[in-house]
């Protein structure tokens, strides 16, 4: 290419961008991404989730359609006059069912990652290999309580997906999420496609999106692997810890690997991951913070209590405070404190539930590395936890690896922007966006003078842990 050429290039390209849009469970966020990476506008709509119940979690699909459309609007209008969009992307929460009838139309509320409603059913039908956070149990659920509803239930789609729709017309499930279902999960019937395939083309059905109708709409995936994409995970070795509400902790390897209690997913061209979704993260820290009464606001008790090296006598925590998914999938099964002394404080439960829950990471890399018969290289963190000095050099020193994280927060609007990239031939593969479009940020290295320790401390979680599944037995 002359160099005329390739500024001419240069120049259509820095007013070109990707629509990328990641739904969470508290908030919807929307990015102008630019091919290297950067992101030119962004827009949060937050979300709400409804806990009408006990053990239940919902959510209005239709919220999460209106949210989209307000996020569009304002980054479009950030958007230069000269600008345009060249495709879009949707990732999103998963292992969450959107019910759609045969004119797919919603049929009430979706039914979030946490919901446990489904456990007492299980327990009375001994129904082996189910647990209350998979769909067949839910739907299970829904025609024991709900016949009526679930007489009229013709689809079960995720969000991504309800989203996709809504913007093409067409039902498509990706091929990462597909992978991790077993032949009797129900799925949306529709196209099987990448991650990184187009499912159809914007349809101008609302103001906002007039001014991209017409770009292509790639199939997206679910949000942990926009996250972990999105912060650099995305070769043989690479570990990732998406820390959220709850931890979403895997290896990728080079071939597909199985474990107990672990969720093996095709992940790139050529590369596969292992691991799993947790209930504990976040959610711990806030729950210990306000229930020990913490001193401080959040954020600053966390960077208190995580500098602080030697600890006497430290409680150990077992962050099991809504059921576990990975690697145990266990509704049923609770959280303990062990060592608890006249003399612990509440910046020492602080501590101790930021420790259980890098022990809870390293639980499922320990099942991953021994299935993949290889070691991880370093971890890369994403999420709202990954913003912590503190509780990132924690999880080096627990786990034993370098934890890197992205300069880029919204590593999910990154990872969604990545699949568009490749869709839309900007780069050659995933491999290859990401070296582009992932600016890694700071680097926490373990301390080996607390290799020891860290090593006894993980020996007696495991050992909490496997007390409290036994008392949990019938």
């Amino acid at each position: 290419m002359s160099a005329k050429r390739m500024s001419l290039h240069n120049a259509r390209m820095r007013n070109a961008f990707i629509l990328a849009v990641d739904v969470g469970a508290g908030s919807l966020r929307a990015g102008l991404v630019r091919a290297n990476g950067r992101i030119a506008a962004a827009a949060a709509v937050p979300l709400t989730m409804s806990e009408p119940r006990p053990g239940w979690a919902e959510a209005d699909p239709e919220r999460w359609w209106d949210a989209l459309l307000a996020a569009t609007a304002r980054v479009l209008r950030a958007m230069p006059p000269s600008g345009r969009v060249l495709g879009v992307c949707v990732c999103g929460l998963t292992r969450t069912q959107v019910l759609l009838d045969d004119r797919q139309r919603v049929l009430g509320p979706a039914i979030l990652f946490r919901d446990r409603r489904a456990a007492a059913l299980l327990t009375e039908m001994g129904t082996p290999g189910l647990t209350a956070f998979d769909a067949s149990a839910r739907l299970a659920w829904i025609a024991r309580h709900q016949p009526a509803r679930f007489a009229r239930i013709d689809r079960v789609v995720e969000p991504k997906d309800f989203l996709n729709f809504r913007l093409t017309g067409v039902l498509a499930v990706d091929t990462v999420t597909h992978s991790r279902q077993s032949a009797t999960t129900p799925m949306a019937q529709g196209d099987l496609v990448s991650p990184w395939q187009a499912v159809g083309v914007v349809i101008p059905t609302a103001k906002p999106l007039a001014g991209i109708a017409g770009a292509p709409v790639f199939a997206g995936s679910m949000d942990t692997w926009a996250s972990a994409v999105g912060s650099g995970a995305v070769s043989p070795g690479h570990a990732y810890d998406v820390a959220g509400t709850s931890e979403v902790v895997g290896l990728v390897s080079a071939r597909r690997r199985t474990a107990p209690g672990l969720v093996s997913l095709e992940w790139t061209e050529d590369a596969y991951q292992i691991g799993g979704p947790t209930q504990a993260g976040a959610d711990c820290a806030q729950w210990c913070h306000a229930t020990f009464r913490v001193r401080g606001q959040l954020e600053d008790a966390i960077e208190r209590v995580g500098h602080p090296t030697a600890r006497a006598e430290p409680p150990l925590f077992l962050p099991y405070l809504a059921g576990e998914r990975a690697p145990v999938w266990r509704s049923d099964v609770r959280g303990a404190f062990h060592r608890i002394g006249r003399h612990s404080t509440p910046d020492d439960f602080l501590w101790a539930v930021l420790e259980g829950v890098a022990m809870a990471v390293r639980d499922i890399l320990e099942i991953a590395q021994t299935a993949a018969g290889a070691r991880a290289t370093q971890l890369l963190v994403s999420g709202g936890g990954a913003r912590s000095n503190a509780w990132c050099r924690l999880k080096a020193d627990v786990t034993g690896l370098p934890v890197v994280r992205s300069t880029e927060a919204e590593t999910g609007v990154i990872g969604a922007a990545i699949a568009a990239a490749v869709g839309l031939g900007l780069h050659r593969n995933v491999s290859d966006a990401a070296a582009h479009m992932v600016a890694r940020g700071r680097q926490f290295d373990p301390r080996a003078r607390f290799a020891a320790r860290s090593d006894a401390r993980f020996a007696q979680y495991q050992q909490i842990k496997q007390a409290a599944l036994a008392l949990q037995e019938p």
